[in-house]
Parts: C-alpha cells; sequence; structure tokens
C-alpha cells in the first residue's frame, strides 16, 4: 500500500498513535511514513503524551464523615429558621395583643381620616386615634382635645401616651396665640424634666400647668373615663 498521507495529516495522527488507540492500518501507515520522514519522526520522538491522572475515591469512612458534616449543618440552619420563625411569632403576637387590638378596637365606631387616624366627637371632647405601625411599639396615639374659648392660655389639647418613659403619663399639649407647648406630666399633674425634650425653660412649662390645671385635670379625667383600662 502505497503511502501518500501529507505531514499535516501525519502531524493529526501522531497523538492517536502514540496513546496506540489506532487500528493496525493507520498504524503501518503511520509507521511507514516515519520511516521516509525525517522531520515527522524527529516530531514522533519528542513528543510525549501525558498519563491519565487516576481518581483516588475516598474511603466509606472518609464519605460518612463528609456526609455527617452536611446533615450536621442542615440541623443548624433548620434549627435557625426554626428559632428565627418563632421569635417573629412571639413578637407579632405580643404586637397584635399590645397594640394592633387596643387601637383597632378604640377607633372602631370613629370616622377615618388619612388612612390612620381616627376621631369621634363626644359633648364638647374630641377623641383622637393614631394606629401604630405594623410591629411598630413605639408609634400609636391616643389624645384628647376641647375647644375653649375666652380664657388666655388655654388648653386646646391633651395628648395621652400609652408608651410612658420613666414617671411621664401625659404630654399636654397647649396651644396660645403666640407659642406652643409640649409638657410631659406625671398621674399627679406634676411636671417631669426627664421627658421634657423641647426647650430649657421648666418654669415656664410649670407655670403654664399651674394657669391651666383646671382644665387639664377636666380632660385628664375623661381620657381616663374612656381609655383608663389600657392607660393603667
Amino acid at each position: 500500500m502505497k503511502n501518500n498521507l501529507p505531514c499535516n495529516v501525519i502531524v493529526d495522527l501522531l497523538p492517536l498513535y502514540k496513546e496506540g488507540i489506532c487500528s493496525d492500518e493507520t498504524n503501518e501507515l503511520v509507521e511507514e511514513h516515519l520511516r521516509s520522514c525525517e522531520d515527522c519522526r524527529q516530531l514522533c520522538e519528542n513528543m510525549t503524551i501525558p498519563k491519565p491522572v487516576k481518581k483516588t475515591v475516598p474511603d466509606e469512612a472518609e464519605t460518612f464523615k463528609k456526609v455527617g458534616k452536611k446533615l450536621k449543618r442542615g440541623k443548624l440552619y433548620r434549627r435557625m429558621l426554626i428559632f428565627l420563625f418563632a421569635a417573629f411569632a412571639a413578637v407579632n403576637t405580643a404586637w397584635l395583643k399590645l397594640k394592633f387590638f387596643p387601637f383597632k378596637e378604640f377607633s372602631n365606631d370613629m370616622a377615618e381620616y388619612n388612612g390612620d387616624l381616627y376621631q369621634t366627637h363626644e359633648g364638647s371632647y374630641y377623641y383622637n386615634v393614631t394606629a401604630p405601625h405594623y410591629l411598630s411599639f413605639f408609634d400609636g396615639k391616643l389624645y384628647i382635645w376641647k375647644e375653649s374659648e375666652g380664657k388666655e392660655r388655654h388648653v386646646s389639647e391633651l395628648t395621652v401616651i400609652p408608651r410612658v418613659t420613666g414617671d411621664t403619663k401625659y404630654a399636654v399639649t397647649i396651644k396660645t396665640d403666640s407659642e406652643y407647648m409640649e409638657i410631659p406630666v406625671t398621674d399627679s399633674l406634676e411636671f417631669d424634666p426627664s421627658g421634657y425634650k423641647v426647650r430649657d425653660n421648666d418654669e415656664h412649662a410649670k407655670q403654664m400647668l399651674n394657669d391651666n390645671r383646671e382644665e387639664i385635670e377636666e380632660l385628664m379625667r375623661a381620657a381616663q373615663e374612656k381609655w383608663g383600662g389600657y392607660l393603667k
């Protein structure tokens, strides 16, 4: 059989020839060409074929060890998820009981304004409820006010704070023609400087409370009659 294969074909066949995976006929063609072609023969002699790397199979002990680690991680993730779900459920339950249901009940018979503000008018008093935001324990507000005429420095609004801080139970809002003040007070209608954040005029705040004590006490009694069970 005459070998008419060009060198570039032989070069393509050399890797297969060196690995010993060519057919007998192809081997004969390559060897015949190598006997007559010095360049291809040198290339064949210098060509090295890397030996395949055999992958080591891990033993049973190592396999079980890896599987055990994965199972432990899976258990840890499940426990974390269960804990997070339980914590969320506890916070959600507490918020529903302490904030949502009471404020929902307060606003049932009130007119709605702007989505989260409710108001009703009973006698000379205006009762207001600002609904709390979801899972917030710090917002949500109850407040009562009445219009007063013919009295200087009258109290136009009394804000009842359900979330107390220290001894602070109420924030008295006093509006006059010249100023607007929010004054924190205790159950006994005493000025509470620890909750005062407006400005450093304690004596003026005390004087405003004393000047309007009768009207403030009236509003406090109305607030207690309306929401007393929740404010305790």
